[in-house]
């Protein structure tokens, strides 16, 4: 497909890479997952050649200074992929703390209480809940500010300062959005912190909420 603007003809690709993110004209990230995918076990096949020379220690630090750093970057805007793709990615967080902790039996999630580490979606939407007070504070690029709608509520005060769930008309880019998600997963942050207005406080208290436990009704969780 071709645009043309002010005479100016302007091609559609399939693929774009901008600031390390590959950008595909479906939106649903394939290729850049499988990117992060290839690289974050090439470093993993690396770490396990390099682990008789490691203790326990430092294979967590390699581990969170290598590997966990490809799923770290600007998950935001990839979080949105697909359930298989969402799956990939845990399989090499789990291979890595399998051989980190040297446990092939116990299951994943035993393992992530082993390590005291959440799952990567979960990381992901914890980041959102970050993004999402910034937002709200104003403490994000200015552009971003009407995102977020906070209701004015002066009485139920168990169901303050949440946002309001903006109205959509598809799944792919209304349900499955940053800003319909961001809401809802606002929406389930326990009341406390919603309140927070301190934002290292608030990332504090974020790293302790468990959205597994929640009644969080987001495409990310259902």
């Amino acid at each position: 497909m071709i645009f043309n603007l002010n005479g100016n003809k302007i091609s559609c690709e399939e693929n774009v890479k901008l600031l390390g993110i590959t950008i595909d004209s479906d939106l649903n990230f394939n290729n850049h997952i499988s990117e992060i995918c290839k690289k974050a076990s090439r470093q993993l096949n690396i770490l396990k050649r390099m682990g008789k020379y490691l203790n326990r220690l430092g294979r967590l630090t390699a581990y969170y200074s290598f590997i966990l750093s490809n799923f770290n970057y600007c998950p935001v805007i990839w979080h949105y992929c697909s359930e298989k793709n969402s799956f990939k990615m845990e399989k090499i967080q789990e291979r890595a703390l399998r051989f980190i902790y040297e446990d092939y039996d116990i299951p994943y999630e035993k393992l992530l209480e082993k390590s005291k580490l959440p799952s990567l979606k979960i990381r992901r939407i914890k980041t959102i809940a970050i993004e999402t007070f910034k937002i709200i504070h104003q403490k994000s690029p200015s552009y971003l500010h009407d995102l977020i709608d906070i209701k004015i509520n002066k009485y139920d005060l168990r169901s303050q300062e949440t946002a309001v769930l903006p109205r959509v008309r598809t799944t792919k880019y209304g349900l499955r959005s940053f800003r319909y998600n961001a809401a809802q997963i606002w929406n389930e942050l326990p009341n406390h912190c919603r309140v927070e207005t301190s934002f290292d406080q608030f990332k504090k208290l974020v790293q302790t909420w468990d959205p597994s436990n929640s009644s969080c009704q987001c495409s990310a969780c259902i």
